[in-house]
């Protein structure tokens, strides 16, 4: 009889072994799935943003605007053909 009972207790003791080994491999895929939720949810802010990043560079990076603004902030105008220099012929 004590053979068959501590074959017994053996298997009921694999069976707890397994079902602890169950609960936890559920439990970390939980975490895990819910960290992956998590970096797709950010990865999308950060797609959203970027393209939002990107309209703003093509609207304030438009020729008009930056002449606009060299002219505004900076003084700046085209110069006349007298205040400019050719430089192939300074070359020869």
């Amino acid at each position: 009889m004590q053979p068959v009972r501590s074959l017994g207790l053996g298997l009921m003791a694999l069976v707890m072994v397994s079902a602890i080994a169950i609960v936890y491999v559920r439990h970390q895929h939980r975490l895990t799935f819910i960290a992956l939720q998590e970096a797709q949810a950010e990865r999308d802010r950060l797609n959203m943003e970027w393209r939002q990043l990107l309209v703003e560079e093509s609207t304030w990076s438009g020729h008009h605007l930056v002449e606009k603004s060299a002219r505004r902030k900076l003084q700046m105008m085209v110069p006349v053909a007298v205040d400019t220099i050719d430089l192939e012929d300074r070359q020869q």
